[in-house]
């Protein structure tokens, strides 16, 4: 395809901020990327825009005039413009004109999304039932996710079985609880105004009632995004746990264990400082059959996962954390190398476009974490079910 006009401009997220988008004309027609952004950060994450984004966008404009003309045959020429953007750009602008240039290639060669990728993987969802943390305005848990997922090789059974689960967390908190009132928070978590325990209680009990009518294997997953509430050595919970309102590194991993022991835990993500790889090497040593999840950890970037990756046995690909598609194709091929499952990861201020899909499927990744309410949500768990 040949690039014959392309620009970048300002709209908005799902959380009300601004973000970029890059619009790609050819002869196919016009194809848009747009970057998310995350509301809960690591600190080895690089920033999305480097200066204001009016600033940046107007900058980007100037630079794309580079671009009008060029062809792109495949995706190595789409790296080859990655790798030739000045830094100032990688980040939100760099990942939104890479997203536009992906459609458009898509459209030239008459393939989807994510068989330029060449691989056409089942991909289950990882789905929020309750936020905390950040997410929810620090109203009821400090833990940030309590998630679910499915056992299965059919995507579209995972996705009707989740549903349920979260239907029938609506209905528990709203007999449990006269506080809540069916709010969710950015990613489509109810925010249930109960503890960290109650919580994760609600979603478990849902889950033991949903397999009942369905027979279906659903398992528990949190996010502790522990890092957001680790402050000078401990973890400090504004709501205590197991009785208990601060806790040590040792006593963080000895918690985590028995929250998994109590409530059967899966999925288990963050759970201890992104500083401390060793402690999420203690909490694998600790929870065998679980999957222990580098996120804040890894931030996606693949000298991050090189050096940590004997700590952890599954890891989030954002995108938006590293700003490159060639690196996150890296990053995806060095997760592979360490037998390490992947789960491609929404963001909190995510855009309607549901390239992350297309990612999780050609990426060969297990899952893709996703929320199963709001539009911009919805959007991704769509085209899972046109994938399949």
């Amino acid at each position: 395809m040949e690039i014959k006009e392309i620009k970048a401009l300002k709209i908005l997220n799902a959380n009300s901020n601004f973000t970029i988008e890059v619009m790609v004309t050819t002869d196919k027609g016009k194809f848009r990327g747009s970057s998310p952004a995350g509301e809960s950060n690591s600190k080895y994450e690089i920033s999305q825009f480097k200066n204001s984004i009016d600033y940046e966008i107007k900058n980007f404009n100037d630079y794309l005039k580079k671009l009008i003309g060029k062809t792109i045959l495949g995706l190595e020429d789409i790296f080859s413009i990655e790798n030739e953007l000045p830094s100032e750009f990688i980040g939100g602008p760099s990942l939104s004109l890479s997203y536009a240039l992906i459609y458009g290639l898509s459209a030239d060669t008459k393939k989807e999304p994510y068989e330029l990728f060449g691989n056409k993987n089942k991909v289950m969802p990882v789905c929020k039932m309750i936020g905390g943390g950040m997410h929810a305005s620090g109203l009821g848990m400090d833990i940030q996710e309590i998630l679910v997922t499915t056992i299965t090789d059919n995507n579209i059974d995972s996705i009707n079985t989740t549903l349920k689960v979260y239907k029938k967390v609506k209905d528990l908190l709203e007999d449990k609880t006269d506080s809540f009132i069916g709010g969710v928070d950015p990613e489509g978590g109810f925010i249930s105004g109960l503890d960290n325990y109650e919580s994760i209680k609600v979603v478990r009990e849902a889950i033991e009632l949903v397999i009942k009518e369905s027979g279906m294997d659903i398992r528990l997953g949190l996010d502790f995004a522990a890092s957001t509430f680790y402050k000078s050595g401990k973890y400090v919970y504004k709501r205590p746990i197991y009785g208990k309102k601060e806790v040590d590194r040792g006593e963080q991993v000895d918690l985590t264990k028995k929250l998994s022991d109590e409530f059967d835990i899966f999925y288990i993500e963050d759970p201890v400082d992104e500083t401390l790889a060793e402690d999420y090497g203690e909490v694998m040593k600790l929870l065998k059959g679980s999957l222990i999840v580098g996120d804040d950890l890894t931030a996606t970037t693949p000298e991050r996962l090189q050096n940590v990756h004997a700590n952890i046995n599954a890891t989030l690909i954002k995108p938006n954390q590293i700003g490159l598609i060639s690196k996150v194709k890296e990053y995806s091929e060095l997760a592979d190398k360490f037998g390490i499952d992947k789960v491609v990861s929404h963001r909190s201020e995510e855009t309607s476009i549901p390239i992350i899909s297309d990612l999780a499927t050609g990426l060969n990744a297990k899952y893709l974490k996703v929320g199963i309410n709001r539009g911009e949500r919805i959007e991704k768990i769509n085209r899972l079910i046109e994938i399949n």
